[in-house]
């Protein structure tokens, strides 16, 4: 009895931070002044659309104001069949081809037309509703003067009736059909925009739209992305697509990855605005999966279109939404969940509401200098609470690489014409797709380690990226790069640790022969991979708990040309990372490039 005791008190608390120890420190770089956007705060009013017959809520049944037809998504949707379908199409009065149009809206008013932005949860128990739980992004939104809509696809979430087939029915796969149905969502409002008897005609501007998905809604938006620009459904083209709107922006709340993959292939998103947030703590979608999708976006014909990645450290997965809360499991399972070492709630929200505010000002108002902030949340920390700790990532159609490690197998070619890469005194030294607690980075990285036992005599460790004529280098350019300490054993070590902290020497060379060089420290060491406790026992937690989520760093070439005022920035011939301050480590560097700057 006292040791079931016992058990029952461990499973009732929070949990503890034993063994739990993350390493953080801000970067340390010119401060970034950002002026306050000049624009009133609007009123706003609250009110739903659907077809009007939900049997459990109100506001989607007989309060709706505006009443919508229903949408065919049974060439979207497999596996509404069997009992469980049934029971599904008995709770929500509803079939695969009569799919209800529902969603709650934030209207400022104001004169329109205006932008709008779709925030779409993910799984969760159908049941126990997910869309009212972005209220508070919904009316920020719509205090900034965009029209704000919480859509409800509760319906093809998970439930309890889900166990009535074992072997046939349930849903599975169906990212396709919520990133579709946000696109039909977009539909309609284009119809009451145009229609002049309607009380919504030109209210909604279909040129600036941004969509926003948590979970497998933050998978569903990429899927809503590709789908806007393609004449039919990938998977079955006799289902015709005609969408085009104009997407500004996609957000991604702790996506998952690979759900749905468009004819077998994983999605891949082109000439978009990016911004994806993850929590080290979440328990839910372990790992960074949104660092795969960011990594497979490209940009081609968008020449000011950007991506940026936030990793905040303490999150979880459910507490973005405020109904899903600090669990992110079911019970029993969520009496196992640490919880201890969680960010509150309000917090993590807060950091949530600053960046998306941040992400709207720019790539809807065009207030590019919020773009810098998004690139580097260091230089602005302001802005954020002072207990806020994350690692960042961001690249940019103006980027231009140097070492993104992604066009052939060859370790010495580089990302542009001119540009090979050499290493010397390295016990490590491989190209690789990264992994992550699951599957992977969907991005190639170089791995380099050095240790002193493995080192020539006389010979320093190091990996330079060098130049040519043609690769041009301007004087107003920045040298970023991304960095992540790695858990690999350099050389033939043996009982090898990590170092508590790497830092390096970068140096940079002209033709010449002029050198200017500054330690990596100068911004901040490379700290160890964030190895979270999520579990309260350690039975539960693994070695596998850590992952690599990278860090951008930045050094503005005019840093070295202070250090070494000979240094012709016009004719640089050389970059070096060169492993003279740390004895041994290894580490994975990637997307090194030359960037204008964001001031």
């Amino acid at each position: 009895i006292t040791v079931l005791l016992g058990f029952t008190v461990v499973l009732a608390l929070d949990g503890w931070s034993v063994d739990e120890e993350i390493r953080w420190q801000p970067m340390v770089d010119e401060p970034l002044q950002i002026a306050a956007a000049e624009k009133a705060e609007h009123s706003f009013t609250v009110f739903t659309y659907g077809p009007g017959t939900d049997r459990h809520r109100p506001s989607f049944g007989a309060n709706v104001r505006f009443e919508t037809d229903s949408v065919d998504a049974s060439k979207l949707l497999a596996g509404w069949e069997g009992l469980a379908g049934w029971a599904r199409s008995g709770f929500w009065n509803t079939d695969a081809d009569r799919l209800p149009l529902r969603g709650t809206v934030w209207l400022p008013e104001a004169e329109g037309p205006l932008p709008i932005v779709l925030i779409v949860h993910g799984n969760h128990s159908m049941e126990d509703y997910s869309d009212d739980g972005y209220a508070y992004l919904g009316e920020m939104f719509a205090r900034q003067g965009l029209i704000a809509v919480s859509v409800d696809q509760n319906m093809l979430n998970s439930s309890i009736s889900d166990s009535l087939s074992l072997f046939d029915g349930g849903l599975e796969k169906e990212n396709d059909a919520r990133g579709w149905l946000l696109l039909e969502h977009l539909q309609q409002w284009r119809a009451w925009s145009k229609d002049p008897a309607h009380e919504l005609f030109a209210k909604a501007d279909l040129d600036r739209v941004v969509l926003i998905g948590h979970s497998r809604g933050g998978e569903a938006v990429s899927e809503a992305a590709v789908f806007n620009r393609l004449p039919a459904y990938p998977d079955d083209a006799t289902l015709a697509f005609d969408y085009n709107f104009g997407l500004r922006g996609v957000i991604a709340i702790a996506p998952v990855d690979h759900q749905y993959d468009p004819r077998g292939r994983a999605t891949v998103m082109q000439d978009v605005n990016y911004l994806v947030i993850h929590g080290s703590h979440d328990s839910d979608v372990t790992a960074f999966a949104g660092s795969a999708t960011f990594n497979r976006l490209n940009f081609a014909a968008c020449m000011d279109c950007f991506k940026a990645g936030f990793y905040l450290i303490g999150a979880n997965h459910g507490q973005f939404n405020t109904g899903w809360g600090a669990v992110d499991s079911p019970a029993p399972f969520n009496w196992l969940l640490n919880r201890h070492p969680l960010i509150d709630g309000n917090l993590q929200r807060e950091v949530a509401q600053t960046l998306f505010s941040a992400f709207i000002e720019t790539v809807v108002f065009g207030n590019r200098q919020y773009e810098a902030f998004l690139a580097d949340p260091h230089r602005a920390a302001q802005r954020l609470p002072a207990s806020v700790r994350f690692l960042s990532q961001y690249q940019s159609a103006a980027d231009r690489p140097l070492a993104n490690f992604e066009e052939d197998a060859d370790v010495a070619s580089g990302s542009a014409a001119g540009v090979t890469l050499t290493a010397a005194a390295l016990s490590l030294w491989r190209e690789a797709v990264v992994d992550l607690k699951w599957r992977d980075t969907d991005s190639v990285s170089v791995l380099l380690g050095w240790s002193e036992q493995d080192a020539a005599d006389n010979e320093m460790p190091a990996y330079s990226v060098l130049l040519k004529d043609s690769v041009p280098v301007r004087s107003g350019d920045v040298l970023t790069f991304d960095l992540a300490m790695s858990e690999s054993t350099p050389g033939d070590l043996e009982d090898y640790e990590s170092p508590e902290v790497i830092d390096l020497t970068l140096l940079v060379r002209d033709r010449a022969g002029q050198v200017a060089h500054l330690p990596l420290s100068k911004r901040r060491v490379l700290l160890p991979q964030i190895q979270p406790v999520l579990y309260k026992h350690a039975m539960f937690n693994s070695d596998a708990d850590s992952e690599v989520v990278m860090q951008r760093y930045r050094f503005p070439l005019q840093e070295f040309a202070r250090q070494n005022p000979g240094l012709d920035l016009s004719e640089i011939v050389e970059v070096r990372f060169q492993f003279d301050r740390t004895p041994q480590g290894s580490l994975w560097l990637d997307n090194i490039a030359l960037n204008p700057g964001l001031n």
